[in-house]
């Protein structure tokens, strides 16, 4: 049986899709019929000795308006979920200079930058600064695909966006957004120390003496906790049994966990094994109506991008 997506659905996935891939803008030069099987090997990017450069999208979300810079997502005149970047006053604009004169443009594609992963030591988040050497990228999203973090065999994919340089294999890559010596929780022990009184399952606490630790309850017996989780490794921790405060639920706050290891060291560890430089994963496509000559220095070509999401 197949499930439909109603509009929400797709505005959703629209929506979690823009924020976690920052797209860049390239045009091509080769006549392509685009098909499901196309990737960016396929596309001629134009030269870049010219006026011509790559346009970054940033990955900001609205709804209410169209804004600069952000994606306005809504449902379209069709019922289909759809995204417009920026202004339509306003599009994208490619300018050239007498150095792109006798080059062809055919059309315009968005990539997004993809990192595989092995080995992923501490958990890598959402707008944290990684670092190989000189090379340093912003991270916009993260797809665990195997493993755990705690295991220290945590494996998938990293999304990129303002990359500058290439990374290498090897097991050195940083995390510069973690501070030196955070003692965040790396692993709370599932049996609690004490099960307390009175939880359910789903109930969320605070975790005793440091910053921003938090975990949840997953199994009880009569009221009793049997086994919880860690949701946030926070700050500041030692490895010992903590008491606990609830956030939610009807709890005693007589449960009491134990941590039982700790990131302690910050950006001079490798959180992660890296099998080479991260890859160009193609997301748009839109050949133009007829290929456009650049025949004269100032020329340009402008472009509003718009992504639809639509179930069938």
């Amino acid at each position: 049986m197949s499930g439909y997506a109603v509009n929400q659905s797709e505005l959703e996935l629209l929506k979690d899709a823009l924020l976690h891939q920052a797209i860049v803008l390239g045009l091509y030069s080769n006549p392509v019929v685009p098909d499901g099987s196309l990737t960016v090997a396929g596309l001629t990017e134009l030269a870049t000795d010219g006026g011509y450069a790559r346009i970054s999208l940033a990955n900001d979300v609205v709804e209410d308006a169209e804004a600069a810079n952000k994606w306005f997502v809504t449902t379209d005149a069709n019922g289909k979920g759809s995204g417009q970047y920026g202004q339509a006053a306003s599009p994208q604009t490619w300018t050239f200079t007498a150095a792109d004169v006798g080059k062809v443009v055919n059309g315009i594609f968005g990539f997004t930058l993809v990192l595989p992963f092995t080995a992923g030591l501490q958990r890598i988040r959402v707008g944290d600064v990684l670092r190989q050497g000189a090379v340093c990228a912003e991270v916009t999203g993260v797809h665990l695909a195997s493993g755990t973090w705690a295991g220290g065999d945590a494996a998938g994919n990293i999304y990129l966006k303002r990359q500058s340089g290439a990374f290498v294999a090897g097991a050195t890559l940083v995390n510069v957004s973690r501070a030196t010596a955070t003692s965040e929780i790396k692993v709370l022990t599932a049996a609690p120390v004490n099960g307390g009184t009175g939880y359910a399952v789903g109930d969320l606490f605070i975790i005793g003496t440091g910053t921003g630790g938090v975990g949840r309850v997953t199994a009880v017996s009569g009221g009793i906790v049997t086994a919880v989780e860690l949701l946030s490794g926070g700050k500041d921790y030692t490895v010992a049994t903590q008491a606990t405060t609830k956030i939610s639920g009807g709890g005693d706050n007589a449960l009491t966990v134990a941590v039982a290891s700790l990131y302690t060291a910050g950006p001079a560890v490798a959180i992660a094994t890296i099998a080479g430089d991260s890859s160009k994963k193609l997301l748009i496509v839109e050949p133009l109506s007829a290929p456009d000559s650049i025949t004269v220095n100032g020329q340009t070509i402008t472009y509003l991008p718009i992504i639809s999401y639509s179930t069938v």
